[in-house]
C-alpha cells in the first residue's frame, strides 16, 4: 500500500472536497447508480469509425446524470447542487485525483494478474485430469 501525503483539496461548484479512498459501501452504491455509462461506452466503441464522433457527443450528453450521481456519492454534495454549480473542468480534476488516491492503475494491474492466475489454475487442473 502506498502512503499518500497531504491530499489536495478541490472545488466543485464552490464547495471544497478532498479525494478519499472509495469504501466497499461506496463501491456498491456506485455500481447501483451507474446506469447509462457502460452501454454508452459500448455504443461508441462499436460504431463505425466515421460515426464515432457523433456517438461520443451523444454519450457525453447522456452520461451527465450518471456523472452527477457518482460525484454526489464520492463527495456527499447534493446532486442538484452539483448539476447547477459544478463545471466539467472541476469534475475532471476531482476524478483524476480520486483515481490517484485509489491507485486505479495498480488496481487494474493487480486485477488482471488475479484473472491471469485464475486462468492458469484452470488450465493446470484440466491438464492434471
Amino acid at each position: 500500500m502506498r502512503l499518500i501525503g497531504a491530499r489536495s483539496k478541490y472545488k466543485i461548484g464552490g464547495k471544497t472536497v478532498t479525494p478519499r479512498k472509495i469504501t466497499i459501501a461506496q463501491w456498491r452504491e456506485l455500481f447501483d447508480s451507474i446506469h447509462a455509462v457502460p452501454q454508452l461506452i459500448v455504443s461508441v466503441m462499436t460504431a463505425a469509425p466515421e460515426d464515432r464522433a457523433p456517438y461520443f457527443v451523444a454519450a457525453v450528453r447522456d452520461s451527465f446524470e450518471d456523472i452527477v450521481r457518482v460525484t454526489a456519492v464520492l463527495t456527499g454534495i447534493d446532486e442538484e447542487y452539483i448539476e447547477q454549480n459544478a463545471s466539467l473542468d472541476e469534475l475532471v480534476a476531482f476524478y483524476s485525483a480520486v483515481a490517484k488516491v485509489n491507485n486505479f492503475g495498480d488496481l487494474l494491474k493487480n486485477g488482471r494478474g488475479v484473472l491471469a492466475l485464475a486462468g492458469l489454475g484452470a488450465n493446470q487442473t484440466q491438464q492434471e485430469t
